[in-house]
């Protein structure tokens, strides 16, 4: 990315000093620009990276660092394309200023798309831990109440959390909301669903169930998101609704 930068400001200091060619340097630069989308793209999301460096998975790290540096350069392109214009005939200004902002479009999508697998990442996540949950019921429904959630909510709500603290490292606030907006909806659905078509047949399981929901319901609420309400406890959905109306308590604040 600091590369790439550093090859931006030479052609706008060439730009600068040979006018002459400033709409054949506004052509190469988006070439250059376009080839490192590409690239990017093809590393990360391809996952090209895995034969090219060793990797041997394509994580959430890996991503949000990707969307970090599409996101710088997709912001500075708006002032490059202004700076590398004003030398431009207006002959050809016209169809190189469309030809930047085509290459914008491009860096707007790819970032969009790593946020979509972002997303995808922790809906696989929990569709895996989802399928503990039946034996985890099965167990609760024989054995004594514990006040302790289960190694299902437990496990879930780290990787939440990890997931949370990889992306706040790298990505812009409204991103990871924006992200966890979704991730939060998921949450909610996927979760009450799965609990929906488990049998609860004893008190002590449903006390174990209140205790995993609550628990969840918690690393929910700590969760930023795009998707808040002016009214009620932050990030309701669904998993909350399934509480009240399954173990008859006022969901947490």
């Amino acid at each position: 990315g600091l590369y790439l930068v550093k090859m931006m400001s030479d052609y706008i200091d060439m730009s600068n000093c040979l006018p002459a060619l400033s709409a054949e340097i506004v052509h190469r630069v988006a070439e250059i620009l376009k080839l490192f989308n590409s690239r990017t793209a093809h590393l990360v999301l391809g996952a090209n990276a895995l034969q090219v460096s060793g990797l041997r998975s394509i994580t959430a790290r890996h991503l949000a660092m990707a969307s970090q540096v599409i996101s710088f350069t997709y912001a500075i392109i708006p002032e490059i394309r202004r700076v590398l214009l004003l030398k431009v005939p207006e002959t050809y200004k016209g169809l190189l200023q469309s030809e930047l902002d085509r290459v914008a479009t491009d860096y707007k999508n790819h970032r969009d798309e790593i946020h979509s697998k972002l997303v995808q990442i922790m809906r696989e996540r929990l569709l895996v831990h989802l399928r503990s949950l039946p034996q985890i019921v099965e167990g609760w429904n024989r054995s004594e109440d514990t006040e302790q959630p289960s190694q299902f909510a437990r496990s879930l709500t780290k990787e939440v959390g990890y997931l949370l603290r990889t992306l706040s490292k790298h990505l812009l606030e409204e991103d990871v909301q924006s992200i966890f907006g979704q991730v939060v909806v998921i949450l909610h659905t996927q979760i009450s669903d799965a609990f929906s078509r488990l049998e609860i047949s004893t008190p002590q399981a449903k006390s174990s169930l209140h205790c995993d929901i609550q628990h969840i319901l918690a690393c929910i609420r700590a969760l930023p998101s795009d998707n808040l309400s002016k009214s009620g406890p932050q990030n309701w959905g669904l998993l909350d609704e399934f509480l009240a109306r399954t173990v008859g308590s006022e969901p947490s604040e």
